[in-house]
């Protein structure tokens, strides 16, 4: 800042202040129309009883030689009738990534965009230096494939724009469906939350089936306060019945089947304590990946917090988050609160990714409210919450909070040491970012040894279990190995050892829940949860 004084008492003043340089460091899509536009807090001069306000509140100094950027827009749909033109009786495909993986004379990089309700997307590509760019959609999708014969499977282009890069898919007869909850970052003993278990089906064919909440123990359930209350109830075990879901559905907040879970805490937990949940799905018809019909969740009980925080799965252990060298994607969560006095219209998530992670990779898992996202930059996400109408917490505080879920992947060839950190920023309306706290995870090799790194595989089944649940191994140990059934807060409720490759362990006691068997062997040990129905 400069200043200077008047001591001559003329009116007007005219005064020549030293220049002050702040170099800002300016995104170049943000001066593609040859101009940058600063703003600054209103200055104010006071000498005496003359005073000048508003000397400047923003400038605009022009950009020589700024990048030119193109277009690229297409659409993504089923082909149902096959004749490679989205007319009656298609499916335009709401959220699907599709990416751009751009090559420049010096360097490269990716970008996002998602498809709009009617399958649309586009994306601004640089222009300037760019020698060609290849776009595509994830080929894990595995209820389509595209249509070669109408459309590749990637387009490669080198000018700009580029208009109608559609991606012309066609369904195979294969259901999946995939469960998921969320709830709030931290709930309070005696507190009331929302939990939201969902099933989203991501094949072609409807599918019905029920969806199954074994909830907390340590937690009381209000039907009459919950949206879409459970029809079945048994002790912690809450089940809906889903007929006919609608299919090509994409995470938490298109063509899902929600419920709304009105919880309140005991008030017997304590700060430290962990909430544990987990969402089942069954389908009457099989389901080609089965492995993404479970998800559990813990929540920490805190008192006096921050609701606007972030949270990384794996967390890792220790300070610096320690996760194994072999770790392949982060799954992170952005929690958001409404604190203020009156509801929130629009409010707004940007997230910078690290450069550790593969931004191509990104994936969302779920959201509490409707949600757009946008990508900013090639590795900057806005998550758009428009229209939310978000209350505020002292009216409703069960109904105040919201979330984010996405998952990313490590970049190839990380070494040990490498650490990945990530926060988010959060807008409510007009007011000023709130800042998470910043997740850190350190890539290290493990200190212990799994019975699975001994070669040894362990199956647990069935999973749910009601009466009996089986372990069994692959081979047998030298040593002792002994079997330890633990409750979800860490109470050792039963112990056996395993006499030969498997053997059965009577849970007829055990109340419905989630509980978790560690099997040790020496200094070896491996930890599965599972759910007593």
């Amino acid at each position: 800042m400069a200043s200077s004084i008047n001591t001559t008492g003329a009116n007007p003043w005219s005064v020549t202040l030293n220049p002050v340089s702040i170099p800002p460091v300016v995104p170049d899509y943000m001066i593609s129309s040859g101009f940058a536009v600063f703003g600054g807090t209103p200055m104010k001069f006071i000498n005496g009883s003359d005073t000048i306000f508003n000397v400047f509140s923003f400038f605009q100094l022009p950009v020589p030689n700024p990048c030119t950027y193109g277009n690229v827009s297409g659409k993504v749909y089923i082909d149902n009738n096959s004749d490679c033109a989205f007319n009656t009786g298609d499916v335009a495909l709401q959220s699907i990534p599709v990416t751009a993986a751009v090559n420049f004379s010096s360097g490269s990089n990716s970008q996002n965009a998602y498809t709009t309700s009617n399958g649309n997307y586009s994306m601004q590509i640089q222009q300037s230096w760019m020698t060609n760019y290849n776009v595509s959609i994830p080929t894990n999708y595995q209820f389509i494939f595209p249509s070669t014969f109408c459309s590749p499977t990637s387009y490669s282009f080198t000018t700009l724009p580029q208009t109608n890069a559609d991606f012309s898919l066609q369904c195979s007869s294969q259901i999946d469906v995939q469960s998921a909850v969320s709830g709030p970052g931290f709930v309070r003993p005696a507190i009331a939350f929302m939990l939201h278990p969902y099933v989203s089906n991501t094949g072609c064919d409807t599918a019905s089936g029920e969806l199954t909440l074994v909830k907390d123990a340590n937690t009381v359930y209000n039907a009459s306060l919950s949206a879409n209350p459970a029809t079945y109830v048994n002790g912690d075990t809450l089940k809906w019945n889903f007929t006919n879901l609608t299919n090509l559905s994409n995470g938490a907040y298109w063509n899902s089947f929600m419920a709304g879970v009105h919880l309140t805490p005991n008030t017997t937990v304590n700060i430290g304590d962990t909430l544990c949940f987990t969402v089942l799905s069954t389908v009457l018809t099989n389901d080609v990946n089965p492995a993404n019909n479970q998800y559990s969740i813990c929540i920490p009980v805190v008192n006096s917090y921050d609701p606007n925080m972030k949270e990384v799965a794996p967390k890792g252990t220790g300070v610096a988050g320690n996760i194994p060298l072999t770790t392949d994607h982060l799954d992170y969560t952005i929690h958001f609160q409404n604190v203020g006095t009156a509801p929130a219209i629009n409010v707004s998530v940007i997230d910078t990714l690290d450069s550790d992670v593969d931004p191509a990779s990104f994936r969302i898992l779920g959201t509490s409210h409707a949600m757009s996202p946008q990508w900013l930059t090639s590795n900057v996400v806005k998550f758009n919450f428009n229209n939310i109408m978000l209350p505020d917490s002292a009216n409703q505080p069960a109904l105040s909070q919201g979330q984010v879920r996405f998952s990313v992947k490590l970049k190839s060839g990380l070494t040990v040491g490498t650490q990945i950190k990530n926060k988010a920023q959060i807008y409510f309306d007009t007011n000023p970012a709130i800042v998470t706290n910043t997740t850190l995870n350190t890539l290290a090799v493990p200190s212990g040894v799994s019975l699975v790194q001994d070669q040894r595989t362990i199956q647990l089944y069935p999973n749910p279990a009601e009466d009996e649940l089986m372990i069994s191994l692959s081979a047998l140990s030298k040593e002792t190995t002994s079997i330890s059934i633990y409750s979800i807060n860490g109470q050792l409720l039963k112990e056996a050892t395993l006499t030969g490759l498997s053997q059965k362990i009577d849970i007829r006691d055990l109340n419905a829940g989630l509980y978790f068997v560690k099997i040790s062997s020496g200094n070896q040990s491996d930890t599965i949860k599972f759910v007593k129905q």
